[in-house]
């Protein structure tokens, strides 16, 4: 089997550009950034996201959307490797920033070399719990979605057992 060294994500356009960008950014850790901005993208399917630096941490984070009409969101990539202290937890929400603003949550994406991504939501203080009107709504949402996809299913298997018959 060959291997093309251009296809290793250290050579995509958008890591080079992000490097030339911000130079005193750390290739590794812009490597393993771009790994998660890569499963937020093509893999969970984020809307309009977008890696950027904060001198002040030293280190790239990722904003985007996970749905397309929802606020913006911050993911920041750390090592399984990495001890995050609590200190180190409230420079995250002081330094990175979204829409120039400081942010009251944030996804911490752990990742292993293997670019295995695990995610955790982190919230500055305590955040109150939906309302039950709200978990309702989530939930029959949810229910639609499956329902839609069972009917899809059955549709599908329905023409190919016509198909099927036919020949």
């Amino acid at each position: 089997m060959s291997t093309n060294s251009d296809c290793r994500p250290d050579k995509h356009p958008l890591l080079v550009d992000f490097l030339l960008q911000y130079p005193k950014c750390d290739e590794d850790v812009a490597e393993r950034a771009f790994l998660v901005y890569l499963d937020l993208t093509e893999v969970k399917g984020w809307w309009s996201t977008e890696m950027t630096y904060s001198p002040q941490l030293d280190r790239p984070y990722i904003l985007g959307q996970h749905k397309r009409f929802v606020q913006r969101q911050a993911v920041l990539p750390v090592g399984v490797e990495e001890c995050v202290s609590s200190q180190q937890m409230r420079q995250f929400f002081s330094h990175v920033l979204v829409d120039e603003e400081p942010i009251k949550s944030i996804t911490l994406a752990v990742s292993e070399l293997d670019s295995t991504v695990v995610y955790y939501k982190l919230s500055s203080g305590l955040l109150p719990p939906e309302s039950p009107d709200m978990v309702v709504t989530h939930q029959r949402d949810k229910d639609a979605r499956i329902l839609q996809k069972k009917q899809f299913i059955a549709e599908c298997v329905k023409k190919a057992m016509q198909r099927h018959d036919s020949n």
